[in-house]
């Protein structure tokens, strides 16, 4: 009778450890969600956001910035499923910024991760753009909103702006970039 006592106690620990990966990658918490997207995950966090589902993390491996989206489900599985590096091409560089889209099946919507990291004090905000690309950028905010499909403002916290988001298909790409100030001057803009 403890042998089957056992061997049932064993069938129901493997069961629960492996039934995660068998319903598309979750994990019991978002620190192995992450760490089964980048194996050198070390949890170190600079800054996490939570919108809705999806918790926003950007974390360093001590040589460059990640900003993970990580996905919530039922509220006890995770699965990290999108992912994009702040790259800094100078030190002097004031203002980095990257974007993913991802497009599951051709469907009309995009999943798409925007991310900023600036070291411009008087930034507030980062407003992000689809307008038609002209000689010179749009400085008129209203003007943006009624030339742009989109057209996303991003609060700025700790130095970081980022922002998850399904976006129709055909609206993703040529993205402009801009940092505002609290009076909602325009500081730069970046393509």
């Amino acid at each position: 009778m403890k042998k089957i006592s056992f061997l049932i106690l064993a069938a129901i620990v493997v069961v629960i450890n492996y039934t995660p990966l068998f319903l598309g990658g979750y994990m019991y918490n978002e620190e192995q969600a992450v760490r089964r997207l980048y194996p050198e995950y070390s949890g170190n966090k600079l800054y996490e956001k939570t919108e809705g589902q999806h918790k926003l993390i950007v974390w360093s491996d001590g040589n460059q910035k990640m900003v993970t989206v990580v996905e919530n489900k039922w509220g006890w599985l995770y699965r990290a499923q999108n992912s994009v590096v702040l790259v800094r091409t100078s030190q002097d560089e004031p203002f980095v910024r990257t974007w993913s889209a991802t497009n599951h099946g051709g469907h009309d919507l995009s999943d798409t991760l925007l991310a900023v990291e600036t070291t411009e004090s008087e930034s507030r905000k980062i407003i992000v753009t689809n307008e038609p690309m002209d000689e010179e950028p749009v400085a008129d905010l209203e003007l943006l909103k009624a030339l742009s499909g989109v057209y996303i403002e991003m609060d700025v916290e700790q130095g970081y702006a980022i922002h998850y988001e399904q976006l129709p298909a055909d609206q993703v790409g040529g993205f402009v970039f801009r940092s505002i100030d609290s009076e909602g001057k325009i500081l730069s803009v970046h393509r």
